[in-house]
């Protein structure tokens, strides 16, 4: 008979096996996960970014790759046949004064209306809080160069008067008094300054028109006429503020190297809108006046670490808008109520962030017509790995990311975009993409973007500033649409703009020598600026629109054109000049129209006067020319039509 204790002797056999069982099981089960855990840790460490092997490309290590074949249709660099010799002047360097990483501006503009482009550079000059001085041979003023009738340039600073010593960044060009010329802001750090073209070869220093004094950081501006009263507005985009170090301050790094600080190691600050008020009877007899309404229009609502801006209208309302890229914080979109205020809805209408909900680090940004659907796209230059952002935008005024695919993706992911534009190059009738590079972080010094959050105080004597400068150096892209709607990326035609070693910041383009197709010009941190020709094959034929507005017929800032072409197409383009980095553009509306030899039609919506009779439509117009289209003298049409 089985007593309990015998019983309890049977069952403890199976119990001990079951639960060695169990125990073998769980030691299985914690050697396979920490097997898991090895090999995940393995492989996250493999993929880690070696300090040595950067995430980028190194133009010291692009030497030891084959080279790549050039041809003869490609971009050269005229520079030096041209006479620019415009040097951008920074230092001298030691404090690692952060303005001095960002480089400076450039403009076309055709100051003395004589139908030949002439061009303008921003300088910096001394850093605040630098030991040396420069050589006296050094200048540090912004330069003005006028294109002669043989097609080179002269300098005329002096005669001009433009020759602003602030430490400059971006530039506009725009007529503030209605004159019929174009007149000149430059955006610096410290005191802005504003120049009245005085139509007789000279400019006037109106900074005092501005109605008030100010230390901000200026970036980016632009011309816009917001509330379409017919006299040009003032935007200016502003990037940092630092009232301890006033940004001459390093980013330390643990293995004791420095660089220049980024965006969000400082404060953010908010950008800043003018009323031109010249036009109002009670300005002094018509004396340049602007007025501050940063306040009531809403702008103060929003703090930012801004670089680059749009206006035009976005959309489709017929009141412009206002885009704004920021470094390292969401884009802000401000739309038009209509009322002289403004809303932020950036977020709204997709342009924020990125497709993934990602806040990059917006430095310069293009508008254009990628898909042909006569809706503006946007397009926003970042930091490497974030790629260069294509934003497509619809009818009802929303954009969508639509980078992932484009090629644009591939071509820009291991580059730091600045300058940029959207136009057609070849003129196939596809936008193309130049884009132009370089580092905020020294190459190979392992520096996460920016250096850490550890602040230094340096002062230094750096002697060879062109050494110093080539570890920043990048490649700039040339990146041309297809008949797919795809970009790819082609050296092989980017002749010396591809070819040039620099660290790139601003990209300004115009036809200088007016042969039709669109030539680029190129600033350079601590560099000289180079100027490009467009030696391309071209693939159609082209079409210049130049759009004036008032009696003076300044150029109409925030228009819309549409070519309606005999092959049942559309294409459009903006008047928006000032756009990519720090720059200001022809304001020549240029046209690739492929193999089309005429247009049918053009319409225009005007950016000023009412919105209901803002639309008219122009005759047709033979092609591979210029032509020149007045307010008032085409159809009203509805602007449903």
């Amino acid at each position: 008979m089985t007593t309990p204790e015998t019983g309890l002797q049977r069952k403890t056999p199976g119990r001990l096996i079951a639960g060695m069982i169990g125990l073998v099981a769980l030691i299985w089960f914690c050697f396979v996960q920490w097997e898991r855990i090895q090999e995940r840790a393995r492989k996250e460490l493999s993929e880690r970014p070696d300090p040595a092997i950067p995430d980028y490309d190194c133009m010291e290590d692009q030497v030891r790759k084959e080279p790549t074949e050039v041809v003869a249709e490609s971009f050269r660099d005229v520079t030096a046949e041209l006479g620019i010799d415009f040097t951008h002047v920074v230092g001298p360097l030691g404090t690692w004064f952060m303005p001095e990483s960002i480089g400076a501006g450039a403009a076309f503009l055709d100051y003395d209306r004589d139908g030949r482009l002439d061009l303008y550079f921003v300088n910096c000059g001394k850093s605040p809080k630098a030991q040396q001085d420069f050589a006296n041979t050094v200048d540090i003023r912004n330069r003005l160069y006028r294109q002669t009738e043989s097609g080179r340039f002269v300098d005329v600073t002096t005669e001009s008067g433009l020759g602003d010593t602030g430490y400059g960044a971006g530039v506009a060009v725009g007529d503030v008094d209605n004159d019929g010329f174009p007149d000149v802001f430059i955006a610096n750090y410290g005191q802005d300054a504003l120049y009245r073209n005085t139509g007789r070869g000279s400019f006037e220093n109106v900074t005092a028109s501005l109605g008030r004094t100010e230390t901000e950081w200026g970036a980016a501006a632009a011309f816009l006429d917001y509330d379409r009263d017919g006299w040009l507005d003032l935007l200016v985009v502003n990037y940092t503020a630092d009232p301890t170090y006033d940004h001459s301050v390093a980013c330390g790094f643990s293995h004791g190297l420095v660089s220049y600080c980024g965006p969000h190691k400082f404060q953010p600050t908010i950008d800043r809108l003018y009323h031109n008020e010249t036009g109002n009877a009670a300005s002094s007899q018509g004396n340049v006046r602007f007025r501050d309404v940063t306040e009531e229009s809403g702008l103060s609502a929003s703090k930012t670490f801004g670089f680059g801006a749009i206006c035009m209208d976005l959309t489709g309302d017929g009141w412009p808008d206002m885009f704004i890229s920021n470094d390292g914080a969401p884009n802000r979109l401000w739309v038009n109520q209509k009322n002289g205020t403004f809303l932020e809805e950036a977020q709204l209408r997709g342009v924020a962030c990125n497709r993934t909900g990602a806040v990059e680090a917006g430095m310069g940004v293009a508008v254009g017509d990628v898909n042909h659907d006569q809706q503006p796209d946007l397009l926003v230059t970042h930091l490497t790995k974030e790629t260069s952002t294509l934003y497509i935008g619809t009818a009802d005024g929303l954009f969508s990311d639509q980078t992932p695919g484009s090629g644009i993706d591939l071509a820009s992911q291991r580059h730091t975009g600045w300058g940029v534009a959207l136009v057609d190059l070849n003129h196939d009738g596809i936008l193309d993409v130049p884009l132009v590079n370089g580092l905020v972080i020294p190459c190979h010094s392992g520096f996460p973007f920016h250096g850490e959050d550890e602040f230094q105080q340096r002062t230094e004597v750096i002697a060879n500033s062109d050494e110093y400068w080539k570890a920043y150096v990048d490649e700039n892209k040339l990146i041309m649409g297809q008949s797919d709607g795809r970009f790819q990326d082609t050296k092989r035609i980017g002749g010396d703009f591809t070819a040039a070693v620099a660290s790139g910041r601003g990209l300004t383009t115009g036809d200088i020598d007016n042969d039709g197709d669109l030539d680029l010009v190129v600033t350079n941190c601590g560099g000289t600026a180079r100027c490009y020709r467009n030696d391309l094959q071209l693939q159609g034929n082209w079409l210049m629109v130049q759009v004036q507005t008032g009696d003076s017929g300044r150029d109409a800032l925030g228009a819309k054109v549409h070519l309606r072409l005999a092959v049942d197409r559309t294409l459009s383009g903006y008047c928006v000049p000032q756009s990519s980095y720090l720059a200001s553009h022809d304001a020549r509306i240029h046209f690739g129209l492929g193999p089309a030899d005429q247009v049918t039609a053009i319409v225009v919506e005007w950016p000023d006067g009412p919105v209901e009779q803002s639309v008219e439509q122009f005759q047709g117009s033979s092609v591979n020319q210029c032509c020149v289209l007045r307010r008032g003298s085409g159809q009203s049409i509805g602007r449903d039509q």
